[in-house]
């Protein structure tokens, strides 16, 4: 559908006396526009086909980033057509973030104030499992003419028994986005807001933190940074578990770009993004910590 038809169909603009509008940057698999209406500012999204494949429940989407406005961490929610994956939401001010942003203390506060806000609000609909959504990935891949590294059963066996190890200080469920990655946090310098509900549910507020962490923490220091502005201090249980949940979020990574480019090859760098996620995944499951990591998580934070 193209951003002219979705303007054409929003109940709202349609005696609308100006309307304009102009492609916005850093979507994947989805097309974003920013759409001006008689002075007001909207962003209209626009999916591919084929992300079904990716994982993504429309409905349970439109759901959460509904919840997630009214408890002020989202922008609001204007128009949704579940179907065809269209969501028009209120434009909001600020910057999407870079990795080295996500690091800086100021940031990494605001990020955590905005997490800490969806994690004790009201529960979204359904759940979602890291664990669950790379067997699903590895399905998808092996059925088509994706290529998986040659390592890739073993990476899936660790990583499988890192969830067991997990289980045992297991958490309890809280609503979480689980795609806290630059482009889906807009700073304006007071607060960051967050986009790109399409992974959200109740889920493992440590994975949250471990998907913020690898692209916002490149080293111990910034990670354990990180659980000191979410927790006010730092255990060698809580460190464990998001230090393992950070190589459960590296093959998320890496499978969902695979995933991605067997939809289409236009979107640029998939491949290269790929590789670096696996890499970075085997380089957690080689740190000589992982056994005491392993240790540790079995009382919980």
């Amino acid at each position: 559908m193209t951003i002219e038809q979705v303007i054409a169909l929003v109940p709202s603009w349609r005696h609308a006396s100006k309307v304009a509008f102009a492609p916005l940057p850093g979507g994947v698999t989805n097309a974003n526009y920013r759409v001006d209406v008689d002075g007001e500012a909207f962003v209209v999204r626009i999916a591919a086909a084929g992300t079904q494949r990716l994982g993504i429940d429309r409905r349970r989407e439109y759901l959460c980033a509904v919840t997630a406005s009214q408890i002020g961490v989202a922008p609001e929610v204007v128009y949704v057509r579940p179907a065809e994956g269209i969501l028009v939401t209120r434009f909001v001010a600020g910057g999407h973030l870079s990795g080295e942003e996500m690091a800086k203390p100021d940031v990494m506060r605001r990020a955590v104030q905005a997490m800490r806000r969806y994690h004790a609000g009201p529960a979204f609909e359904g759940s979602y499992s890291p664990f669950r959504t790379i067997e699903a990935y590895l399905r998808d891949a092996r059925q088509g003419v994706s290529r998986l590294p040659l390592d890739i059963d073993e990476l899936h066996a660790r990583v499988t028994a890192i969830e067991r190890s997990l289980s045992r200080g297991q958490t309890m469920a809280s609503p979480c986005h689980n795609d806290l990655w630059g482009s889906n946090l807009i700073d304006d310098g007071v607060q960051v807001r967050l986009v790109d509900w399409e992974y959200a549910g109740m889920g493992d507020i440590y994975f949250d933190l471990a998907n913020y962490a690898i692209y916002g923490c490149a080293s111990d220091v910034l990670t354990e940074a990180l659980l000191r502005a979410y927790f006010g201090a730092v255990s060698g249980a809580a460190f464990a578990r998001l230090r393992l949940l950070q190589i459960v979020a590296e093959l998320r990574e890496a499978l969902w770009y695979v995933v991605a480019l067997s939809i289409s090859t236009g979107w640029p760098d998939s491949a290269e993004h790929a590789q670096r996620h696996f890499a970075r995944c085997r380089a957690g499951l080689s740190d000589a910590r992982l056994p005491a990591w392993l240790g540790e998580t079995r009382d919980g934070r």
